[in-house]
């Protein structure tokens, strides 16, 4: 079986984010844990049971680029009507964010059965809770944009965690505070098994109100974390620290620790010595990258398959809103905690 897909935005994460990495990396030998495919449509164009059948986009030339360099046979400019007619299976969602939960409400009730989504998700909490209706009310699959717990190294970092070789797992710390935004948020939660955050602590370095906006609900741009605290259902903890390392992460087990070190490169690993408690460094098998995207897209085709939910599904996609809406709340109180539901639910925040 083919699986129809239909791509609203023709852009950069849909199109030319590969070009960028390619650039990229003939300028610097790159070193992370990012493969290529990256982009969208070349995720698909790698997945024999994909096939882009139509694409849409309100720029005339950025559309035109896309169908012609993707092989795209039907192009549009309003997207209801692609979904309407093309009978897709699934639809990736590139656009603005702010346009989102709009696009990804119309496809789960007109026949779409799964949906990428690119980061971030949407604008407000309130916009999630009509994103989770009209999934759960359709039986229709999501896949989040932040793939890093689709590469190999996290994945492989999470397996040995998951092993009980280094005992409980207890919490998660990340160094790279350096944005509040979807990718962080989502490793967390991934590292430490996707659990229910029940207290959302955070400092933020400074707020970007929306120009003219005095009313503390409307927020833009990227944001730097300088400190978060959150507490799960099941007893571990996720601590961020704006330390300037760089995007890696250490799993804390009550007998060793695992470290993800140059922002996906490799696992590294230590065992507590539990005659003198010192932690002796293990050698880790090196684990080569894998292309996050297009095991994204397996991951959301086995669900539309199976009827079991992606590693980036519906529910975790969630939580990790709830966190980061808890962390601006939070924030504006102060740096107190906060617990789930979020209040507030109106307050528009244009990007993590």
């Amino acid at each position: 079986m083919t699986f129809r897909v239909g791509v609203i935005g023709c852009g950069r994460m849909a199109n030319t984010i590969e070009d960028e990495q390619i650039e990229r990396r003939k300028q610097r030998p790159y070193r992370g844990g990012l493969a290529l495919p990256y982009s969208h449509a070349a995720g698909y164009a790698a997945i024999d049971e994909t096939e882009i059948v139509a694409a849409c986009d309100i720029h005339e030339g950025r559309l035109a680029n896309f169908v012609e360099r993707w092989n795209v046979p039907t192009a549009y400019t309003d997207y209801r009507e692609m979904i309407e007619k093309e009978n897709l299976d699934i639809v990736s969602v590139t656009t603005r964010p702010e346009q989102h939960a709009e696009e990804m409400v119309f496809a789960a009730e007109h026949g779409v059965k799964g949906v990428y989504a690119e980061k971030p998700l949407c604008m407000s909490l309130v916009e999630t809770d009509a994103i989770r209706d009209a999934f759960e009310r359709n039986g229709v699959h999501l896949e989040y944009g932040p793939i890093y717990r689709h590469w190999a190294a996290y994945e492989q970092a999470r397996t040995i965690a998951e092993s009980g070789e280094l005992g409980e797992v207890q919490s998660v710390l990340g160094f790279e505070g350096k944005a509040l935004e979807g990718h962080f948020i989502d490793l967390l939660l991934y590292m430490l098994g996707d659990p229910e955050p029940v207290s959302i602590q955070g400092i933020i370095s400074q707020l970007n109100p929306a120009e003219g906006d005095t009313s503390g609900m409307k927020f833009v741009q990227d944001t730097p974390l300088l400190f978060a605290l959150i507490k799960f259902d099941n007893g571990t903890t996720a601590h961020v620290a704006g330390t300037g390392v760089g995007r890696e992460i250490e799993l804390v087990c009550t007998n060793g620790v695992i470290r993800v070190v140059n922002d996906g490169e490799a696992v590294q690993m230590r065992r507590r010595d539990t005659v003198s408690d010192a932690w002796d460094t293990v050698p880790v098998e090196h684990i080569p990258p894998r292309s996050g995207t297009v095991h994204l897209i397996r991951d959301l085709l086995h669900s539309i398959k199976t009827g079991e939910p992606g590693k980036s599904n519906l529910r975790v996609t969630l939580l990790s809103q709830d966190i980061g809406f808890g962390i601006y709340e939070s924030h504006l109180r102060g740096g107190v905690p906060v617990s789930p539901p979020i209040p507030n639910r109106e307050r528009w925040v244009f990007s993590w």
